[in-house]
């Protein structure tokens, strides 16, 4: 049983780190990261942000790995989720930005006003379909 165990661990600590690898490369590759930072004003904060990335990612992982029960309650996962699509948010948007991508979608599909409002339907779907698969 615990060969088991010990192969799973190693396998998904692999798996895992090939996954975040590839992932950092991407946005890194892209200049998402460097742009997000200008954005928010914070270049001297760098090294900071960076290593609240790798810990947030790290501790997600282990409570997903172990199945970990955290004692928060409504007020807490609110926060959690808040914070979390906060940042997702702000990635997506510096990704857009960094490929022009929604000049590019605004042409194509000839809305010339009203894309603030897209914007918002898009993110305010994304958040009650959030909310509905929560419960």
């Amino acid at each position: 049983m615990w060969i088991r165990l010990t192969a799973y661990f190693i396998f998904t600590v692999i798996a895992g780190s090939a996954i975040a690898a590839g992932y950092i490369a991407f946005i890194t590759l892209l200049g998402i990261y460097d742009k997000l930072l200008v954005k928010l004003y914070a270049i001297r904060l760098t090294y900071l942000i960076e290593w609240l990335i790798i810990f947030g990612g790290l501790t997600g992982t282990i409570i997903f790995l172990f199945n970990l029960q955290l004692p928060f309650k409504t007020v807490g996962l609110f926060l959690f989720n808040l914070f979390g699509g906060t940042f997702t948010g702000c990635l997506a948007g510096a990704l857009a930005e960094i490929l022009k991508i929604f000049p590019v979608i605004s042409r194509r599909v000839k809305i010339r006003k009203g894309m603030p409002y897209i914007l918002f339907a898009a993110a305010l779907g994304k958040a009650v379909g959030c909310y509905i698969n929560l419960y």
